[in-house]
């Protein structure tokens, strides 16, 4: 697990509370600060967000799961079944409503309220958090809670190429602002840059 020492203050929290943002291309959000600007990764901050919010579901077992209109069948291979099966009381913990349907198959009726309800396939969620398991244990050696509330983050996140009300905009931000890490991904890249004035005056050759 990379823990990161955040070095934005108080101070600079505070200047971001209701402010308008400004999305650059539908993959970052810009803010004006008092020394510049501030550029955030829209996909790397929300997957920071869900991430510590879906450690904390495994830790209180607690996740809370909005039910589907459709539940989903979902047939694995003998492996990934088993592996499933070991693994479900910690899904159903991240707010999966599942269970054991016959033969290498599941059921899933719910899925995590923390994703909402838009475009979101199931199946396919399911799939992703699995494989997203395995690589996340087999590549970078994480303990199976952090390996699960990873990839789940991972898969579940606003993507690049996202557009955003100002209100998701405001709502993102003052969530990041809110994780123990705000400043760095779960992968420990830059979530957050800031340009100040001095480099914008050097580049006008002020």
């Amino acid at each position: 697990v990379i823990e990161q020492t955040s070095f934005y203050t108080e101070e600079t929290i505070f200047e971001t509370q209701k402010k308008q943002y400004m999305q650059l291309h539908n993959r970052y959000i810009v803010s004006q600060i008092k020394s510049g600007l501030m550029v955030i990764d829209q996909q790397m901050a929300h997957e920071r967000i869900l991430y510590e919010r879906f450690l904390i579901h495994l830790d209180d077992r607690k996740g809370a799961s909005q039910q589907s209109l459709f539940p989903q069948t979902i047939t694995l291979n003998a492996n990934d079944f088993e592996l499933a099966k070991s693994l479900l009381d910690d899904i159903k913990s991240l707010g999966f409503d599942v269970r054991e349907f016959g033969k290498n198959t599941l059921v899933v009726e719910g899925i995590p309220v923390d994703l909402g309800s838009s475009n979101i396939n199931e199946t396919q969620l399911f799939e992703q958090l699995i494989e997203g398991f395995k690589n996340s244990q087999q590549d970078l050696k994480l303990n199976k809670r952090d390996s699960l509330a990873r990839s789940l983050a991972k898969n579940s996140a606003i993507k690049a190429g996202t557009a955003l009300s100002q209100e998701e905009m405001n709502t993102l931000i003052d969530e990041l602002f809110a994780c123990k890490t705000p400043n760095f991904s779960i992968s420990g890249k830059p979530v957050i840059q800031t340009i100040n004035l001095a480099e914008l005056d050097k580049k006008f050759e002020k």
